[in-house]
């Protein structure tokens, strides 16, 4: 399993969210490229960058930071956040997104979004499917989308190895764990995908927990921003290749 530390942006800012509520928003005084620059000097190889201000607009906002993440450092980072358009994804790769995170679109038009798998290949992609615990939501978690997680899944069921990254909103945030049954339950539905776990981790024991799970990575901010996992311990966990 692969640990992958995430940036959350909003206003050129490292922030985190609780439960997704903007409202409830806490600011780190980091630069998001210096933090960056500090996770890929500890050998960590991937970065999770969320454009939370292009989430909730519906445009891409912080797409300058990805640009400089990529020039300054070695992680191959994926870019998410207020992505509507084929156009979009071109841009960000041009960028040097290593892949583009799609969520809102694989709800609201899952025909697009399988066509632009088909046209430039299910290793750019990861679909970000984020759920209350009954439906998914959409618009920067904003919204409810009427669909459940299983339903939004048939449209991509054909595309193996294609990788989800599922966030349980009621955890995200929260330092409470992550949804280790949920993550099984999934795993088990839908075999043939990746799925990437997000929401609550707050310690090692939580990591080592999903990957017995199955999980093909997990998502790491808060636990990360409050000191309570290392880059460090990251860089190890990775190490181990089970």
């Amino acid at each position: 399993m692969i640990a992958i530390p995430a940036i959350d942006l909003i206003d050129n800012q490292v922030v985190r969210l609780f439960q997704g509520d903007y409202q409830q928003q806490t600011a780190y005084s980091l630069n998001p490229v210096d933090y960056a620059t500090d996770i890929s000097a500890s050998g960590l190889e991937y970065l999770h960058l969320v454009d939370l201000s292009g989430a909730k607009s519906g445009r891409l906002v912080h797409q300058e930071i990805l640009s400089e993440i990529v020039s300054q450092t070695n992680l191959k980072v994926d870019f998410g956040g207020g992505i509507k358009t084929e156009e979009d994804i071109e841009r960000l790769l041009k960028s040097g997104a290593n892949q583009v995170v799609i969520g809102s679109l694989c709800v609201k038009e899952p025909e697009s979004v399988a066509a632009w798998i088909r046209r430039f290949g299910i290793d750019r992609f990861i679909l970000a499917l984020d759920t209350d615990g009954e439906n998914l939501k959409i618009n920067g978690w904003q919204d409810p989308s009427g669909k459940t997680l299983e339903e939004t899944m048939k449209s991509f069921r054909p595309f193996t190895g294609l990788t989800i990254l599922t966030t349980d909103i009621r955890r995200d945030g929260t330092g409470l764990g992550p949804s280790i049954d949920l993550y099984k339950k999934l795993i088990q539905q839908f075999p043939d995908q990746r799925w990437i776990a997000s929401g609550g981790v707050e310690s090692m024991s939580d990591l080592e927990e999903l990957r017995k799970a199955g999980c093909y990575g997990c998502v790491i901010g808060k636990a990360l921003l409050d000191g309570k996992i290392s880059l460090n311990e990251l860089k190890k966990f990775n190490d181990v290749r089970l």
